[in-house]
């Protein structure tokens, strides 16, 4: 399934939400930020000052942090468990 960003339906970007739970924000074609089924969630890049946008926005309807948050688990190459907190480099 396919859903706009509630706060920037015009934007070039959607979040993606697979059968298996998977969520991902796609920022132009690019898989931007990756909730998969177990609730490990990676950034895969920061992009354009646009993508950034598209991020913060994301963090917002979907996670209870913030851009500044995913900057850091991009920039320390980790990942974040959204149910448990665990912090974990990315596989």
């Amino acid at each position: 399934m396919k859903k706009v960003l509630t706060k920037m339906p015009y934007a070039n970007a959607h979040v993606r939400i697979g059968a298996d739970g998977t969520v991902v924000l796609v920022s132009y074609r690019t898989d931007v930020v990756i909730i998969d089924k177990d609730g490990w969630m990676r950034v895969t890049g920061l992009y354009s000052a646009t993508t950034r946008r598209h991020i913060s926005r994301f963090m917002e309807e979907y996670t209870d942090k913030d851009y500044y948050f995913a900057k850091k688990l991009y920039t320390d190459g980790v990942r974040y468990n959204v149910n448990t907190g665990e912090v974990k480099e990315v596989a």
